[in-house]
């Protein structure tokens, strides 16, 4: 699963504490191989990096131009508050008609209902609402290997971000999802397919709370049922 969640490696999926890269995605940056940092330089089209040590890229992606990156970095809190957010009642049916591509009439100022949809969902993201700023199934093993995680720390990430967020985990749990299958479910632990991914792990778990959004999620959907916008990011 590295190689799937680092072929679409973005910017926002750094996470640079004192000019100093930690993680890329969840992935601790000591945990990754040389050959899973070309992939990422790679699809960051950073040059000249093949005859480059594991170190020299690691400086290079730290020196990335970016402005704006420190407003919108993915911190490691991100991926759990959106789905703590996507599967509250209020927004699971929503979530769950993701695939009902809007009609003409649905458009509002040019978006269609898929992009307000995401906005309501970035809106939230930046709210104060108990309900996702805590980690959830707390009681789980695998879970409480996240103590380290300041799960109420918000970083505000606009609608685009999350719903490419959103794609990572949705890649992920198929990827998982196909493992456990074909395994003959011969392990009982969902995490040994997760390829020590947690964020996977806890989608997993909310799929469990609310089954009836499982057809949604491992749904092979086209590009436009998630964001219908022609400002679909790079």
């Amino acid at each position: 699963m590295i190689k799937e969640v680092f072929s679409s490696a973005l910017l926002y999926d750094l996470t640079i504490i004192d000019n100093e890269l930690k993680a890329v995605w969840e992935f601790d940056i000591q945990s990754l191989k040389y050959r899973d940092l070309l992939i990422v330089c790679s699809q960051l089209k950073i040059k000249g990096v093949k005859s480059s040590t594991k170190e020299q890229m690691i400086e290079k992606l730290v020196s990335l131009e970016t402005p704006d990156l420190a407003l919108t970095r993915k911190e490691p809190q991100c991926p759990y508050r959106l789905l703590n957010i996507l599967f509250l009642d209020a927004f699971a049916e929503g979530f769950a008609q993701l695939g009902n591509v809007a009609a003409p009439t649905e458009l509002d100022v040019g978006k269609a209902a898929n992009n307000l949809f995401w906005e309501g969902i970035q809106e939230e993201f930046e709210g104060q609402d108990e309900a996702f700023k805590n980690m959830h199934f707390a009681d789980d093993e695998v879970l409480s290997e996240l103590h380290h995680i300041n799960f109420k720390k918000i970083v505000p990430q606009d609608w685009k971000k999350l719903w490419e967020m959103w794609k990572h985990l949705n890649l992920g749990i198929k990827a998982a999802l196909s493992r456990f299958t074909l395994s003959g479910m011969h392990s009982s632990n969902f995490f040994n397919f997760c390829d020590g991914c947690h964020e996977i792990y806890y989608l997993q778990k909310h799929l469990e709370s609310k089954p009836e959004l499982v057809a949604t999620v491992v749904a092979e959907l086209p590009e436009e049922v998630f964001m219908e916008s022609s400002d679909i990011p790079s």
